[in-house]
């Protein structure tokens, strides 16, 4: 098994497990947190694990390219 590296927001600097809007998207799909970030979160970096919760992605301006965006 591939070890993954562990998430984090690159705005806030909070795990998944620490984001209301994690919690309850996982608990509604039953998935944990983290593995809900895993499938569907658009700004995920699957090699480092950044991301950005829909607060911080606001806050940086919503920042987008022709191929998606990812975080740093």
């Amino acid at each position: 098994m591939v070890e993954r590296p562990d998430l984090i927001c690159i705005g806030c600097g909070r795990p998944p497990a620490d984001i209301t809007e994690y919690i309850v998207s996982g608990r509604e799909e039953n998935m944990t947190p983290d593995e809900f970030v895993w499938a569907e979160e658009g700004t995920l970096n699957p090699v480092n694990g950044h991301f950005a919760c829909t607060r911080c992605y606001i806050s940086m301006g919503m920042p987008s390219t022709q191929r998606g965006w990812r975080a740093p």
